[in-house]
């Protein structure tokens, strides 16, 4: 039995899980202040309790700037 829109079926599980998905990312993108709380809570934590976890989120975060950084030298 094929599909006529090349979709791969999903199961009812994977729609759900989907869907949550899509939901919560459009909840973040209303409620862009109490993201930014959130996050600034979780930074804050996650520096007194782990730092060696919080040096590898610092470290990802300069990577990823890096980047962005040569990609657009490139692109220009």
């Amino acid at each position: 039995m094929e599909n006529t829109n090349n979709e791969i079926s999903l199961s009812v599980a994977e729609r759900y899980y989907k869907n949550h998905l899509k939901n919560v990312s459009n909840y973040q993108k209303r409620n862009l202040d109490k993201m930014r709380e959130k996050n600034k809570e979780y930074a804050k934590k996650v520096k007194e309790e782990r730092p060696e976890k919080y040096k590898e989120m610092l470290e990802r975060k300069r990577q990823y700037y890096i980047k962005q950084k040569n990609e657009l030298k490139n692109n220009i």
